[in-house]
């Protein structure tokens, strides 16, 4: 079937901004253009010239019968393989096979635990959503929602090890025994940067037995900030009370968050929370960024500083003086263009006044942090009802990384405990040569649940329990106490939770207790932890139940500078970089941030938000560096394909040109992108990488040490820690960069599935009356946005009978919908990771990526746009999010052209899919304007991707669905197979549940009156489920409150329904008739009229042509 032309309107002529989503689009390169006008990718599809794609119907049915008589021909020796069936003989009363059971817990981790509810089925966690209860509630991101898979994982570490070789439990408890035994032992314990109430207990009774013993805190990316603050002083942003925001490369949105961001989204939308009022621009916050590269945040802002990194602390020295606080010496800002965006920012904060709130980025240096507060102190915005509070937090006296260094290698540390999530063999600074300080420990204890670098450096590894398998607790960014509960038993018996281990520490005989005790007497760490808790035992059911005890939050504190503020003030050295001798930015990973994750696939498989790479990292330099440096043409190849073969730089066979990056005295090689919006002479270099390289071994088995590496990790990336120090953990500044002449495979994912069409993503702003007028003349133009003004009247196209001229059935109780405000959303991927983890969707490996082929049913698409006039500049550019899933048109294209009716309009009005009557023809994704579809190439869930060539291999590949991880599988949601083709379903079987517990709970209720069964009459409309008490997976899981979901039938009473009224609201190609039953809200900017580039904001709506 050919593929289906959409003839798009021309590009208004009054459109003043150019838009792209990658360097091939932006430079219209021939390759760019080869891949968009094919609907599947070089490599998906197996006719390559026209003659072949338009095969008659006889030549198709000869190949037909001729495949099939093959097919019998080939499987006269096979048969069905045989399977038991176990009976469940023993299920507690209130599990129902199919019924889902909810318990609260929370996920520990720097900055605060993430409070959830864990969704389990028949004891099994298969789903982690926000626990919305919560007073720090702040919905969840790609990290918590991936956690799920991490309990599942075929990496995990099930079984002790000794100098890397298995061991048994027992011997292990005999050296355990006698440290126990040893109250002198010089003993060190290292920590993560999670705050356990039950940790600090411990810590104060091993202090008391341990007089030698001494205690750490090691993160790779650290987010401390207390000694800026004062002791145990921490600052969590108030985002609902500040109308005026500076980031100072603070990823407050993305990974540095500071505490619950949804104040902030709310506040982003001109009808607040909910929608419950009326647009008005004085509602919304308003958002400054300075950074280096983008970011989330930095993609959110209203107006955006591009510097290097080395001039953030002169910034905000100027910064500080505009607002009369103590800058230092630090030298004045002299560039005309920054220095009134500076004093027009500052004048905007001190009209603010409390109101107000700047935040430092928290790997930036003590003199940025120290300045920040001395801001915050003079606008007075400290305080209850203020843009910032500050809390005091339990404290203890905790060493970091060079302390502990310097104790190994003075021997004052004997027996070394490392419990941090962190990887210090792999990721300490390079010149602690912590390895070697390791070496010289007596013993050496490791707890992890993988086996990292530190695992084989140590004499002991210990397998660790997952935070699903295991009790603790923690507090959240404002101190709530919030309780850490196991949803199941360790799936591996000799893993070992934290609070366990320590509990071993302070027993006599060093013994470990894992789980229950006999006769079901409760575990030592559920005891430990209920120790801790000051409640009584109803308070305790509560917190149990709730996950959290209300009322526990920290104590209010008033920061002070602290007494170094001047000198590091003083120390602090404003450098701009060079084409000689460039900066460098080592920056935490949008996928598995310090390297703790490289072993899960579906955050592996998230494509970055920001440079959309998969599988790998890249060094990333703006346009105009890569110009200067020679190197930008040769990113963009024009060598000429290969018979077969896609052209070099698209596809499949995308290679980037590898780079020799040199500074602090050492060297990597990595492959090089472009990115937008990045400063000049800037290398921004993602960490985490690298952890496990052997292109031989296709299981990734490292011969040097014989170490086991997971599928998902090896060879992926390259490590760029090396390169960092302990006096440049964040930013070096003097590196050289040169070309080495080789090529990388990457696999991006920026131009896959792009459509065409006009005003895609739309933008306004709130005070633009240089060109397209006030707020209100603006809103009321959205829809008019890309010729929609000229656009005929969207009718519905289908009979309203069927072909016997019976009229079609509607429910008449619920028809489905969903808007997304491109306003607060952030493209952080957690609705992407929410999504894969609800509906059993395969990652697909770096080879099937590279080709198109991403299993993913949403898609973030990432746009940057710049305003088309003389000063047009490709470096200084805005971002624009917007995902994207299948939209359920009423009038969709798709289901006109299946040939067996597998895609079907419901009822309720759901594009459904019928998967076991697809055959895989396909025709449904080339009719699907929105390239929404997704077609199962292989048998992803059964076959192991990550295998060289295993998809090819058909039955004898290597299996993978008996791993542990299909026990993560919703037991709702069908496993699809090779030649099915799916898509988002509005998560169907969430719907279809609310219907059937809406009918059980009426015909509950009118049972309680007496009445048999068959007497029970229940009205239609009580049948209706309650208003916005449903929720897609995406919705839940957004930490932005971006998507609305209900019922279209409850009208303005639904969130949903109020969005769709609202004049900023939005059909995706609207021109082209399809009455998608999704919707956007156009994205609102919220400028500063006074600032020099507020001409410029709200203009980016794109077009792609």
């Amino acid at each position: 079937m050919s593929k289906r032309i959409w003839n798009h309107p021309e590009v208004p002529k009054d459109e003043n901004t150019i838009a792209w989503r990658s360097v091939g689009q932006l430079e219209d390169t021939k390759e760019f253009r080869t891949w968009m006008d094919r609907e599947f990718p070089q490599g998906a599809a197996e006719m390559e010239n026209q003659d072949e794609m338009e095969t008659s119907r006889r030549t198709f049915l000869k190949l037909m019968g001729s495949s099939t008589a093959l097919a019998g021909f080939g499987m006269v020796a096979c048969r069905r393989p045989e399977a038991y069936l176990i009976p469940y003989t023993k299920a507690p009363e209130w599990v129902i096979p199919g019924k889902a059971t909810y318990y609260a817990s929370s996920m520990p981790r720097a900055g605060g635990a993430v409070p959830l509810v864990v969704t389990t089925y028949e004891g099994r966690p298969t789903k982690v959503a926000p626990n919305r209860l919560h007073p720090d509630y702040e919905g969840t991101d790609a990290f918590a929602q991936a956690s799920i898979l991490d309990l599942y994982a075929t990496s995990r570490s099930r079984k002790f090890l000794k100098h890397g070789k298995q061991d048994k439990l027992n011997n292990f408890q005999m050296v355990l025994g006698a440290i126990a035994q040893d109250a002198g032992a010089k003993i060190g314990f290292v920590f993560g940067a999670d705050e356990s109430p039950t940790r600090l207990r411990l810590i104060k009774e091993l202090k008391a037995k341990y007089a030698n013993a001494k205690f750490y805190q090691y993160e790779a990316l650290s987010v401390a900030n207390n000694p800026i603050l004062g002791d145990g002083v921490k600052m969590v942003p108030d985002f609902a009370n500040a109308d005026r925001i500076v980031s100072l490369d603070c990823d407050f949105a993305g990974i540095d968050q500071q505490g619950p961001n949804i104040g902030f989204f709310n506040r982003r939308k001109p009808e607040g929370k909910g929608y419950n009022t009326k647009p008005d621009a004085d509602t919304m916050n308003r958002l400054y960024s300075v950074e280096s590269a983008f970011t989330l945040t930095g993609g959110m802002a209203d107006h955006r500083l591009r510097v290097a990194p080395g001039m953030i602390v002169a910034v905000a020295a100027q910064l500080a003086r505009e607002v009369g606080a103590e800058a230092g010496d630090i030298a004045p800002i002299t560039d005309a263009k920054q220095l009134s965006w500076i004093r027009e920012l500052a004048a905007d904060l001190k009209a603010s006044g409390e109101k107000t709130a700047v935040l430092a980025g928290s790997r930036q240096s003590a003199a940025v942090k120290h300045l920040a507060l001395a801001i915050n102190l003079a606008l007075e915005n400290i305080g209850e009802g203020k843009g910032l509070q500050a809390y005091q937090t339990e404290t203890t006296d905790l060493g970091d990384i060079a302390a502990l260094t310097d104790d190994l290698n003075s021997s004052t540390i004997e027996t070394l405990v490392l419990m941090t999530p962190s990887n210090p063999v792999y990721d300490a600074p390079s010149d602690l040569n912590f390895a070697a300080a390791l070496a010289k420990a007596k013993v050496s204890i490791h707890l992890s649940d993988r086996t990292n670098a530190t695992a084989y450096a140590c004499q002991w590894h210990i397998p660790a329990a997952h935070y699903l398998e295991s009790w603790s607790d923690a507090r959240s960014a404002r101190g709530t106490y919030t309780i850490v509960q196991p949803m199941i038993l360790p799936l591996y018996p000799e893993c070992v939770s934290e609070i366990e281990l320590l509990l071993a520490f302070l027993a006599d005989d060093g013994k470990i207790v894992t789980g229950e005790g006999q006769q079901g007497t409760p575990a030592p760490a559920m005891i430990a932890v209920k120790s801790t808790f000051s409640g009584d035992q109803t308070a305790w059911k509560e917190v149990l139940r709730d996950g959290f005890s209300a009322e526990t939050a920290y104590e209010s504190a008033i920061p002070n500078l602290a007494a170094n503020a001047s000198a590091d003030i003083a120390e602090a050295i404003a450098s701009k970089p060079s084409e000689n001798k460039l900066d460098v930015i080592f920056a935490a990973d949008a996928s598995i941030y310090d390297g703790r994750w490289i072993d899960n696939g579906w955050l592996q498989e998230a494509p970055d938000p920001i440079s959309k790479i998969t599988w790998d990292n890249a060094a990333l330099i703006a346009p105009k560096t890569a110009k200067n440096l020679g190197i930008y043409d040769h990113i963009i190849p024009t060598e000429i394909p290969l018979a077969g073969k896609g052209p070099d730089g698209e596809g499949e066979n995308r290679k980037s040109p590898m780079i020799t990056v040199k500074v602090n005295g050492k060297s990597i090689d990595i492959p090089v992108l472009v990115s937008f919006g990045q400063a000049e002479n800037t290398i921004v270099i993602p960490l985490g990488y690298g952890q496990g390289f052997n292109h031989e071994d296709e299981l990734g088995r490292d011969t040097d040490n014989s170490k086991f590496v997971s599928l998902v990790g090896v060879n992926r990336g390259f490590d760029a820690y090396p390169l960092r120090t302990q006096a440049t953990s964040y930013f070096a500044s003097g590196a050289t960069v040169k070309l080495t002449g080789k090529r990388y495979k990457v696999a991006l994912t920026q131009e896959h599935n792009a459509m065409y069409g006009r005003a895609l993503a739309r933008e306004i702003s709130t005070d633009d009356v240089h060109h397209k007028g006030d707020f209100e003349k603006q809103l009321e133009g959205v829809k008019k946005q890309g010729n929609d003004a000229h656009a005929p009247p969207n009718v519905y196209l289908y009979k309203p009978e069927n072909t016997k001229g019976q009229p079609l059935i509607n429910d008449p109780l619920h028809q489905w919908g969903m808007s997304i405000d491109l306003s607060s959303c952030m493209g952080c991927n957690a609705c992407l990771v929410a999504c894969q983890s609800e509906n059993n969707i395969p990652i697909v490996g770096k080879a099937m990526v590279s080709k198109g082929r991403e299993m993913h049913w949403i898609r973030m698409d990432r746009y940057y746009a710049s305003h088309k006039d003389n000063n047009f500049d490709a470096d200084n550019v805005a971002m624009v999010p917007q995902p994207v899933a299948c939209v359920q048109c009423e009038s969709a294209p798709c289901e006109t052209v299946c040939p067996v009716n597998a895609t079907i309009h419901t009822e309720d009005g759901l594009n459904a899919m019928a998967y076991n009557r697809c055959i895989g023809t396909r025709y449904c994704a080339n009719n699907c304007p929105y390239k929404a579809r997704r077609f199962n190439f292989f048998d992803y869930n059964k076959r192991n991707p990550l295998i060289k060539n295993n998809l090819n291999r058909g039955p004898a590949g290597v299996r993978h669905d008996h791993e542990p991880k299909h026990l993560q599988k919703n037991p709702n949601v069908t496993v699809r197979m090779r030649g099915v083709m799916e898509k988002c379903t509005y998560c169907v079987q969430r719907l279809k549940d609310a219907v059937i517990r809406q009918k059980l709970g009426q015909k509950q209720e009118v049972l309680v009156v007496g009445k048999l069964s068959p007497d029970v009459q229940v009205s239609t409309e009580t049948l209706r489920i309650p208003v916005d008490s449903v929720k897609t997976a995406c919705q839940d899981a957004c930490p932005a409150e971006a998507i609305s979901f209900g019922n279209l039938l409850d009208g303005e009473a639904g969130e949903m329904g109020r969005s769709k009224v609202l004049e900023r609201n939005y059909d995706l190609l609207n021109y082209i008739g399809t009455r998608p039953r999704t919707s956007y809200l156009a994205r609102v900017k919220n400028p500063n009229p006074k600032m020099p580039d507020a001409q410029f904001i709200g203009q980016s709506t794109i077009h792609m042509v």
